[in-house]
């Protein structure tokens, strides 16, 4: 009977049920769905993230400050093969490869371009870019003077496939370079900007350009995101006890756009959350105050009946974890239902910055568990303050007739 007396309290009452329902129900749903749609939204940012930097990257302290006069900071090969051989060693680790990024100016049809030119090991199976290709290929290790431009560079210098051009460039001993190359494909990235500055060219013609041996940083593939930091770990643990002065970056250490986006992320929902649990507790709270306004002599027959103040206490209590139970409940399965129906809709939306539209979408995970629990919380909460006074009545005062 301990569950049953408060069930029936509150079918006797429909009406008010039904409304204290619907609120705690329409909060839940739309925590859940603001929620599995900003988590959806950074997985999709973290995706691109690692895909454009690799789970981590190992360079020169002097790179990553920015405090290196010239190429001093390039990494030799055999330091290279020797660090190579530390990451092959963590079970984490899917496979490396090497980098030299450097600037230059491109000239092509009578114009001039200022370019970021990153040199990669074309087909190297961790960071290639290839799959990007919408026209002609990626990079191939037959590949000497080629490059792979962005599609927002093409159009404006007016490129196709097979076309010449000739970059300009300092080498690390301070001389002027210049050399043609053929573009072997057009690449497309989510971001405009990417796409109109870098060049991918292979890393032999890039050192070739610079005449040096030496990369800038390795980029390391692990078997999952989550492995990153564990295994950035292990590797300065390794470095530092080889003497190698390098150090490995995380991903979204690499990419403070990453870092803002999410900081915003937790806290907009931070701010809806607080909002929504606010709202919840006092719409609860009016609603239970109303009801033992409501019940006053109800309580006073169950005091006479030898009902004990913790015991009246319990049932009001009672009735509201029912509320938040089954509140939470229906909110769950309604945010679900909006996700899904949300996702049918196949909404789309091109981001400032950005070139090509992506589907807006929200997801439901494990994470869906916190508004569950926060509208829980908030309901109970508002259940003492009328819970209380409901036990402090005293029997002569509930039974008065006025």
């Amino acid at each position: 009977m301990g569950w049953r007396l408060p069930l029936r309290s509150l079918w006797r009452n429909r009406r008010r049920t039904a409304l204290s329902l619907a609120v705690i129900a329409l909060g839940t749903a739309v925590s859940i769905f603001v929620l599995g749609f900003l988590e959806n939204s950074r997985l999709q940012i973290q995706d691109s993230t690692v895909q454009q930097y690799g789970n981590l990257q190992v360079a020169s302290p002097l790179l990553w400050d920015d405090t290196a006069e010239d190429y001093e900071y390039l990494i030799s090969p055999s330091d290279a093969d020797h660090v190579t051989a530390l990451l092959a060693a963590d079970a984490t680790y899917r496979g490396s490869t090497r980098q030299l990024q450097f600037s230059g100016l491109l000239g092509a049809n009578a114009q001039t371009q200022a370019i970021a030119v990153t040199a990669i090991e074309p087909a190297n199976g961790v960071l290639d870019f290839a799959g990007l290709a919408v026209d002609g290929r990626g990079l191939i290790p037959s590949d000497t003077a080629s490059a792979f431009v962005g599609r927002s560079l093409a159009k404006r210098l007016s490129l196709a496939v097979g076309d010449v051009v000739t970059m300009t460039l300092a080498t690390v001993d301070g001389a002027y370079n210049a050399s043609p190359f053929r573009i072997v494909g057009i690449y497309r990235y989510s971001n405009e900007q990417f796409e109109s500055q870098v060049v991918f060219v292979p890393l032999a013609f890039g050192q070739r350009l610079l005449n040096t041996s030496g990369v800038d940083r390795l980029v390391v593939a692990l078997d999952a995101v989550a492995s990153t930091e564990p295994a950035r770990s292990r590797l300065v643990a390794g470095l530092a006890n080889y003497g190698f002065p390098l150090e490995a970056r995380t991903w979204d250490e690499l990419s403070p756009f990453y870092k803002q986006l999410a900081s915003y992320f937790d806290a907009l929902f931070g701010f809806l959350t607080l909002a929504i649990s606010v709202l919840v507790f006092f719409i609860i709270l009016q609603v239970l105050t109303l009801a033992f306004l409501e019940r006053t002599r109800e309580i006073g027959t169950l005091r006479a009946l030898g009902a004990t103040q913790g015991g009246v206490f319990r049932q009001f209590f009672a009735e509201s974890a029912w509320l938040a139970g089954l509140g939470s409940l229906i909110g769950a399965v309604a945010g679900s239902l909006l996700v899904v129906a949300f996702n049918s809709a196949g909404i789309l939306w091109t981001p400032p910055g950005t070139i090509d539209p992506f589907v807006l979408a929200s997801r439901v995970g494990p994470s869906a568990a916190l508004p569950v629990a926060v509208s829980v919380v908030a309901t109970l909460l508002s259940a003492l303050y009328p819970s209380t006074r409901a036990s402090r009545l005293r029997v002569v005062d509930a039974l008065r007739v006025d």
